[in-house]
């Protein structure tokens, strides 16, 4: 099996090919998303669970409905790339239902952030796939319209590796350094409900990007904890943190997450950034995943050291 399996580049013209893998998307948002993703020029398809809102509770379709509607989308040849409507929860439900040969053998760019980094995770691992961190059309419609989507287009279309028009401010570090890696990511409950299963990959030489929300100091204690009694802490070379919506009403006095960071790196004394625009704050760069990089404290803070599309 190759190191990774990179998928052909995605330019105007093309399909972009919407599921649901998780929860429900608010359609007035996918509306408008689609909207902004049409006036850049590419075309847009539906998975049938959103065509056909076999909503269940909150979820978009049942487990089985959601893993077919992934995979009939590796496997259309009329598909470019596959963007997550939303996250919420769920995607967790659907990795043993997925064929991962198959999806190596058919790579399409596969864009999304929050519960769908359980996918982002299993793809890295099983199919070797690189994957993207990036806005969702059902939740971040406004994203979509932003001249920054134009380094997002740009790095799809395979014309760069520039990730700087996200970073055009200084940026706050906890550990001062460079190192190289592949990158890992990025919501931490998420990883950390994976860890003991077959789905998460090894920790050795990636760089893991974290965000997260509705989360207190103490549970991002706990998740650093637990991937450090499971022995995966320790071997990451860098670490990159995005943005945290904390629980303001906790019952007790809470340390600040920053704070707790701060605790667990200066322990592990390796790079890391803080405060990086991705996650559910208001903004939401592309972040490639499975993808070689190389991390600074001092600008350039990040570096694509490879194409990340065919």
């Amino acid at each position: 099996m190759p190191s990774t399996v990179k998928a052909p580049a995605l330019r105007p013209g093309d399909t972009i090919r919407i599921i649901a893998p998780a929860s429900a998307p608010d359609m007035n948002n996918l509306s408008k998303g689609i909207s902004k993703l049409r006036n850049w020029g590419y075309k847009i398809s539906l998975g049938r669970n959103i065509r056909k809102l076999v909503q269940r509770n909150s979820l978009a379709a049942p487990d089985v409905d959601r893993a077919e509607e992934l995979m009939n989308a590796f496997t259309d040849d009329s598909v470019k790339a596959i963007f997550c409507a939303r996250g919420g929860y769920g995607s967790i439900h659907t990795l043993p239902l997925l064929d991962y040969d198959v999806i190596r053998d058919h790579p399409k760019i596969f864009v999304g952030y929050s519960d769908i980094t359980a996918l982002h995770l299993a793809l890295s691992k099983f199919s070797s796939l690189v994957t993207f961190h990036g806005p969702m059309p059902g939740s971040d419609p406004d994203e979509i319209r932003k001249p920054s989507f134009r380094n997002f287009a740009e790095i799809l279309s395979g014309q760069s590796t520039d990730l700087s028009g996200y970073l055009d401010k200084v940026i706050k570090y906890i550990i001062s350094g460079k190192v190289e890696g592949v990158s890992q990511g990025t919501n931490i409950s998420v990883a950390a409900s994976l860890i003991g299963t077959e789905y998460m990959p090894s920790s050795d030489g990636k760089i893991l990007f974290i965000e997260d929300t509705g989360v207190t100091s103490g549970d991002i204690d706990r998740y650093f904890f637990t991937m450090k009694l499971a022995g995966l802490l320790d071997k990451y070379v860098g670490f990159v943190f995005g943005d945290f919506r904390a629980i303001t009403e906790a019952e007790e006095p809470m340390p600040f997450i920053e704070d707790v960071v701060q605790l667990y790196l200066n322990q592990l004394k390796v790079p890391s950034l803080y405060g990086l625009p991705f996650g559910h704050g208001d903004e939401q760069m592309l972040i490639p995943l499975n993808a070689k990089i190389r991390l600074s404290t001092e600008d350039p803070y990040l570096e694509l050291l490879e194409n990340v599309v065919e």
